[in-house]
């Protein structure tokens, strides 16, 4: 930035100091006209008045002036000039400065010479015989100063030139010198320039908002470690518990400590161990993807109609439902959005299926499905269940969280039902609603933007 700014300083500098110098060659040049044309004026009128007085030898006199003698008949005709034959100069008729003097007694005018091979300025004066006198010289310009002097003047463009990179170098450092000092870690507005204050304020600002985001990350990373090492103990418990049944069983069968009529019930027991550990595991890798938001399951989402599905997902249970002395119910009206149906039926199944797991004998399960006026497809499982204290409701969607630890053995579950529907629904973009009151039965509703 300080070379930037150095060379945008210079570049101003030499802008400023050309422009002078042209604003100067030009106020220059118009005082050398003027005068040389003041100049021509007075020995004109001199010259006039001496030959007046003293006749033509007078001009003889002053034939090597530096100045150019001409005098012109009202004819035009030249009959004495004091560097040239006059028998051989054109006739000077057409001459500006002759036809003014003809006509008003005096004139001057500025033309190139042919004669001379240079720009000259004329000033001629009507005699008292009616001949015209007229003086020419060359023309001073300041473009004749400057090649006079061209030598004095280069050195001063040099010292010009070296005289701004200098300035523009110290004038560079001597600004950037607070915006180099600055922190940006702790940005302080007291010694900076008050252009710069408002951008200074915002990178307060905005280091403010950056240390805010690491602490809540911070945070939130804790938060993270906490969960998994929780997950990880929860997960090695609820895997240790039915392996170790099935060790269990199976090493009392191998030892030959049962009876032949209780094989077949042993082997029902690890039977069903085996089937609670294959659907914890399948829990597991089921709240993985949805954790992770796998691209393969991006990949699926079609148009679902919620209310057909959750029909089938009613058909899927009515067996459950029976054996726990449950009646389950569908209705609603048909609404369909885009999602993953595979998702969306196992949110609604885990739903429905501790809905029918956590009630009374004689209870009943309401599954509705519909659209609501704030442009929403609505999901709603509703019972009259054991409830859910009030304590309790913000942590059943934890992983392996267990309301009621011995009812929740006595049902079986992995404890991880509730986790997938949270998941679920976050990966359509979803809200959860819960109204429960225990003892009373437990409404869960589900939003997905249509």
């Amino acid at each position: 930035m300080k070379t930037e700014l150095t060379k945008r300083i210079f570049m101003a500098c030499i802008t400023v100091f050309l422009l002078s110098f042209g604003l100067m060659f030009y106020v220059l040049n118009s005082y050398l006209m003027q005068r040389n044309i003041a100049e021509l004026k007075d020995r004109a009128a001199y010259l006039a008045a001496a030959v007046n007085a003293h006749g033509w030898d007078y001009l003889q006199s002053v034939r090597n002036e530096t100045a150019r003698i001409t005098v012109i008949s009202p004819e035009g005709t030249v009959i004495f000039d004091s560097r040239f034959d006059p028998a051989h100069m054109e006739n000077h008729s057409q001459r500006e400065e002759f036809q003014e003097a003809v006509a008003q007694g005096y004139g001057d005018s500025e033309r190139y010479s042919d004669s001379l091979f240079r720009k000259t300025v004329n000033y001629a004066v009507k005699l008292d015989d009616q001949n015209i006198i007229r003086i020419s010289m060359e023309q001073d310009t300041i473009f004749r100063l400057v090649r006079a002097m061209l030598y004095s003047m280069l050195m001063i463009v040099c010292f010009m030139i070296i005289l701004s990179v200098v300035l523009a170098s110290q004038s560079s450092r001597k600004i950037m010198q607070p915006i180099n000092q600055l922190d940006p870690e702790n940005p302080d507005d007291r010694n900076i320039y008050d252009e710069m204050k408002p951008f200074i304020r915002r990178l307060i600002a905005q280091n403010q908002q950056i240390q805010h985001q690491i602490q809540q990350l911070q945070t939130e990373h804790k938060k993270q470690d906490a969960m998994r090492r929780e997950f990880t103990a929860n997960v090695s418990h609820e895997l240790k518990t039915p392996l170790t049944s099935i060790s269990g069983f199976a090493e009392i069968i191998r030892d030959g400590y049962v009876q032949e009529q209780d094989i077949s019930r042993f082997a029902g027991n690890i039977y069903k161990e085996a089937q609670r550990l294959m659907n914890l595991v399948n829990d597991i890798l089921k709240l993985s993807r949805l954790e992770d938001g796998v691209t393969d399951m991006q990949e699926e989402r079609i148009s679902v109609n919620l209310l057909d599905l959750c029909h089938n997902i009613c058909d899927r249970m009515a067996l459950t439902a029976q054996q726990h002395q449950i009646t389950l119910t569908c209705e609603g009206k048909s609404v369909n959005m885009i999602g993953i149906p595979r998702t969306l039926e196992e949110i609604i199944f885990n739903l429905c299926d501790n809905a029918i797991k956590y009630n009374h004998p004689g209870g009943f399960v309401k599954l509705l499905a519909y659209p609501d006026p704030s442009g929403h497809a609505v999901i709603e499982v509703h019972d009259n269940g054991i409830g859910i204290p009030e304590a309790d409701q913000e942590r059943i969607f934890e992983r392996f969280y267990r309301v009621n630890k011995s009812h929740s053995k006595e049902v079986g579950g992995t404890g991880l039902g509730l986790s997938i529907v949270k998941h679920g629904t976050a990966l359509h973009h979803g809200e959860i609603h819960i109204s429960s009151t225990e003892g009373q039965g437990t409404t869960i509703q589900l939003l997905f933007p249509l």
